[in-house]
């Protein structure tokens, strides 16, 4: 297993495991203002609906994965409801829980990012992986780790960037990109003795995000690099990528 595919999964499973409940640890009640709503063993459509809470029933919402809660009533049975359902029921004040799937607005409005990607690097195949942080609707920091193979050398690099998004309530959300970081090339020749050499890198860039639905999106981005080596001239390089992300 290569260094690119190890961390891709790895950031897989840290996408999975980060919270989406909007209250933390802590554990919220509301109450059954519905007919009824239904309880399942797991996390899932596809599993057994075993118990049913019905109108008036208090129940505490515990933890959410994806868009599953895990609830318990006051009878300590615990279950596994839909988040939609949970809009069925209402806080001590009488308030509607606004609980949802994730949907566009949610895209607009996200936290974290995290996304895979593919493409092409000073002509030689790159995957990377990627994680960001949106502190305001237009502005985003991000990290990203690429690997690319070519037929004369390989190489790593690890690069942040400031994304200005200038529309982040549309669907399709075009983005510039600003960064820097640093590059190792490794060559594979075998007739001389080449040593393998580490570089500084600015690059700039333009994409383009497309929200898809629930938590995904695709992600179109051009890169031009500028690296910044220790020779006569500086080099520069060009890169393409598509990949899938999920937000959160």
């Amino acid at each position: 297993m290569g260094p690119a595919l190890s961390f891709l999964l790895i950031l897989g499973a840290m996408s999975a495991a980060l919270p989406a409940w909007a209250g933390g640890e802590e554990a919220a009640n509301s109450r059954v203002v519905e007919a009824y709503i239904e309880m399942r063993t797991h996390p899932g459509r596809n599993y057994p609906v075993f118990y049913v809470a019905e109108r008036g029933e208090t129940i505490e919402l515990l933890k959410r994965r994806t868009d599953w809660i895990k609830v318990r009533n006051h009878r300590d049975i615990e279950g596994w409801v839909h988040v939609n359902d949970i809009g069925r029921t209402v806080d001590a004040s009488g308030s509607p829980l606004g609980l949802h799937s994730p949907d566009r607005e949610s895209f607009a409005n996200r936290g974290w990012e995290f996304g895979f990607m593919l493409g092409s690097l000073d002509k030689t195949d790159a995957i990377s992986a990627y994680a960001g942080y949106q502190f305001t609707p237009n502005l985003a920091l991000e990290a990203d780790y690429t690997e690319n193979y070519g037929d004369f050398s390989d190489g790593r690099m690890l690069s942040a960037s400031v994304v200005h998004q200038m529309f982040p309530q549309s669907r399709y959300s075009p983005f510039f990109t600003l960064g820097g970081g640093a590059r190792q090339t490794n060559p594979r020749s075998t007739l001389v003795d080449t040593d393998d050499r580490t570089d500084g890198v600015a690059s700039v860039g333009a994409g383009l995000r497309i929200y898809l639905t629930g938590r995904l999106l695709l992600r179109l981005q051009y890169k031009h690099y500028v690296v910044m080596t220790d020779r006569d001239d500086d080099e520069e390089a060009g890169e393409w990528k598509i990949g899938i992300s999920a937000f959160y």
